[in-house]
Order: structure tokens, then sequence, then C-alpha cells
């Protein structure tokens, strides 16, 4: 009895997907696509073999996914949110690539990447270093895994074209080297990437955050720095063109909502600012910007979100030796010489400054730099409390002591303290607000909306 291409039949009661050797390559991959779910299979080498599943093993596959490849995918999309690119290139054929380009000191996650997917390969250049796919099998893949765990930001819109042509490219009912179809190619090529003028998101897309997505996209373009002149200040921030704003003010609630283990609903409104700021290039976008230095959010909860998480970049350096120097500073060694000299030592081998290429190498050991960190970190305090204020024991006096000391304090409607800090600049930091704005709202009586309730700022003389 002949059969059917693709014939489904039945072995020991489970459905089976039946490929005979006159089908068409066209026809394998259309029955396949239509047989397997998405993403029904981790995202191995795509074999015939494979293809053959039965369809209940492919569910059962699916529901038992391990919960390290799901965290995998979400990071991998927010990583691809933050450094991937779409290409299409068109010369008598048509090809399509997926290329994420890091620094040639960051190669190690490139090599995570290609083992963990199974698919593309990893180059090495002078500076930089690549993975990219551009195997059809391994796109058709690669599409898949972005169709169930997708990107958020507007990079999705490249995604999405990217699909398109490649779905035209592979119609079993058209030639891929149609005239038609590549004139159809090249219209969507055209608006894809710097091309790009429509940045519109359709209504259907939602912006949905999760912690590993969120990790991806922060290894991608995060930024852990410090303020030396400003005593040291710590800023976290991400900076995208201005067709990312929806995104990053879905990342700012997110973030603000975060649970604590006192407040597992969380409500942190306003930990994190937001700004836009124009190109300096007329060529170039506007940015935008989210970015916190509020240290009590920073330290109860933000840093226990970001440790909680697997980290994958060398970007993990840079957020330990912020930590560190967020711990230093709340035993005030920020105030000693020891102190000093060992937070330089850190900041001249954090962010840039750690690369191969930077021209000015570090010279001490990470390994001794981390044991001499933990050390101090470790000892006793230089911090004592005086009389209920804060008394520097290197500098032998109060914390911001002056002849005429002033203390800035947050209250509620009814003159409660809420909040009291050292100084006008302590509490706009705490604010994530320009100390003007603190002057002005302590000026005016300007009330202002806190913990939500209704909050003012007022000032106190106090004395050693």
């Amino acid at each position: 009895m002949s059969a059917s291409p693709a014939t489904q039949g039945y072995m020991n009661g489970r459905p089976k997907l039946l490929i005979l050797k006159k089908d068409t390559c066209s026809n394998i991959r259309r029955h396949i696509n239509q047989f397997i779910p998405q993403l029904s299979i981790p995202t191995r080498e795509f074999s015939l073999a494979v293809a053959a599943a039965s369809v209940t093993e492919s569910r059962e596959e699916t529901a038992t996914l391990s919960s390290e490849m799901r965290n995998f995918y979400e990071w991998f999309a927010g990583f691809t949110d933050a450094e991937g690119n779409f290409y299409i290139v068109i010369s008598g054929s048509c090809a399509f690539r997926f290329q994420i380009n890091l620094h040639k000191d960051d190669i190690d996650v490139l090599y995570y990447i290609h083992k963990t997917l199974g698919f593309g390969e990893v180059r090495s250049y002078h500076n930089f270093s690549a993975f990219t796919v551009t195997r059809l099998k391994d796109i058709a893949q690669l599409l898949k895994i972005f169709a169930q765990y997708p990107l958020q930001g507007s990079k999705w819109l490249n995604y999405r074209d990217f699909s398109k042509a490649f779905e035209l490219y592979s119609n079993p009912c058209a030639s891929p080297r149609g005239a038609e179809t590549l004139k159809d190619i090249l219209r969507i090529k055209n608006g894809m990437n710097r091309l790009r003028s429509d940045f519109t998101m359709p209504n259907s897309k939602e912006i949905r955050i999760t912690p590993y997505w969120l990790l991806g996209f922060i290894e991608g373009e995060g930024s852990f720095s410090i303020n030396k002149r400003n005593n040291f200040r710590l800023d976290f921030s991400l900076c995208q063109s201005s067709t990312n704003l929806q995104l990053l003010g879905k990342i700012k609630i997110y973030l603000e909502n975060l649970p604590s283990e006192v407040n597992t609903e969380g409500n942190y409104v306003g930990a994190l600012g937001i700004s836009n700021a124009r190109a300096n290039n007329p060529n170039h976008l506007p940015s935008t910007r989210i970015e916190t230095a509020r240290i009590p959010y920073i330290t109860s909860i933000f840093i226990p979100f970001l440790e909680s998480l697997t980290w994958r970049s060398k970007k993990r350096f840079d957020f330990q030796d912020w930590k560190n120097i967020l711990l230093l500073k709340e035993q005030g060694h920020h105030l000693s010489e020891q102190g000093v000299k060992l937070i330089d030592l850190i900041l001249s081998q954090m962010n840039n400054n750690r690369l191969s290429t930077a021209s000015s190498q570090p010279t001490v050991d990470r390994t001794l730099l981390l044991a001499e960190t933990n050390l101090l970190i470790n000892g006793p305090s230089n911090f004592e409390l005086r009389n209920g204020r804060k008394w520097v024991i290197s500098l032998k006096k109060y914390y911001n002591s002056s002849r005429r000391n002033i203390c800035v304090i947050i209250t509620d409607e009814k003159g409660n303290n809420l909040h009291s800090f050292d100084s006008l600049a302590d509490c706009a930091k705490f604010l994530v607000v320009h100390p003007d704005t603190v002057s002005k709202r302590i000026i005016k009586g300007i009330p202002f909306l806190l913990e939500n309730r209704r909050a003012y700022i007022k000032k106190e003389e106090v004395s050693n």
C-alpha cells in the first residue's frame, strides 16, 4: 500500500512522523515545522532523526526542559537585545546572518553561548571575537528560540523583519532565487538596522521583563560606575537610544517593584531616575537613561537581586568590584589613607581599565586585590557611634563635621521624621534628584510623594 509523504502513523500506541525517501527537502522542512511545536526540543543539531521523534516525546521534552535551560534562553534573549544583530546579505542569492560581537577578552561568553545552543561558530579577530550563525537550519532553530523567548526592545523589530525575510526565502512554494522573492527580501532589508526609520511597536507586542532576561541585558548594556570626585559615589545605569524609551520605563518599574526580605510585595517608586539627552551628532538619535545612586535601594534590593543570578560575562567582575567599594564605604574606609589607596587600586582595573587593550594595564594581581579587599571589609570599621552620630576614627572627628553642622530631614505631613541625612547631597542621592531640586523644595516648602506619602524636606542644625 502506498503512503503519502510524511504520513502520520502509530507505533506502540504513539503517533509518529514518517519521512519517505521520495520526499523533497522543501516537503520535509514544511512537515517538520508543522509537526513539531515551537522549541519543542532543546536547541541541538537539527537532524532528520530528531525530526522523526514523536509528538508526545517532543511535548514531554518541552515540559521537562530544565530551569537552567529556560534561564539560559531568557538570558540569551536579553543579551541579544543588548549585543545581537540580524543581517541579510543579497548578492545574486540571499544569505542570513545572526552575529554577536564582543571584545576579545569576553570570548568565553561566546563559547558558552555556542556550546549551550549547539550550533553556530566562534571566531577571534584582532581586538574582538564574534559568535555567528549562518547555516539555514541553524537560523531556523534560532528564530524558533526567539519566538518562544522573545526580544523585548526595538531590536525585536529587526528580528521580526529578519524572520519574515527568512520565511520568504524558505517558502517551498516560491523560488528562493526568484526575482520577486529577492525583491521582497531586499525591501525588508532596506528597512532594517541603521536604515530603519519606523520604530513603532505593534499593539500586540507585550514587553515582559524576567530576571534572566534583565541579567542578559545588564551584562550587555549595564554600567557600574564610581564617581571618585563625589566621595566615591556609586551609580548604576542603563543607557539606550530613545527608541527604547518604553523598554527602559518597563525595566524601571520592574526594578522598583522587586521584593525584599522586609517587603515581599516591593514598592520603591523613585528608586531609579529616568532622563533623556540630545545626541551631539545630528545623525544620531537622542538617548534615554535610567540610573540609581540611592544607597538604601542598592544595598537592600538591587545587589541581593543581582547576586541571586548566575552571571556569564566578565561584567560580573565590575559588579563585584562595585559592590566591594560600597562595603568599604559602609565601614568608612573611604575616609582612611589605606582605604583610599585600596579603592584606587580597584578602580585601576575596573570596567574598560580591565581590558587587555587598555593603554595602562592593571599593576596588581586580582586574586591578591580581592584578598586585601576582603581583609579590610571583614576587619574593624573606621566608624564608631558617639552621641548618636558617626565618628570617623582615622580623622578623629564626626562624619561630615564642620563648625556649623546641618542635618537634612524628610518628614511627613504631621512632622514625623522619615529619613535624615548628613548633607543635602546625600538627600539628593537618596531621592535620585539634583541637589538644586532638594534646595528648592526646602526653601519653598514644596511637597512631594515618597513611599506613598506626602513628604517635605527641612534642615536642622545639630551640635557636636
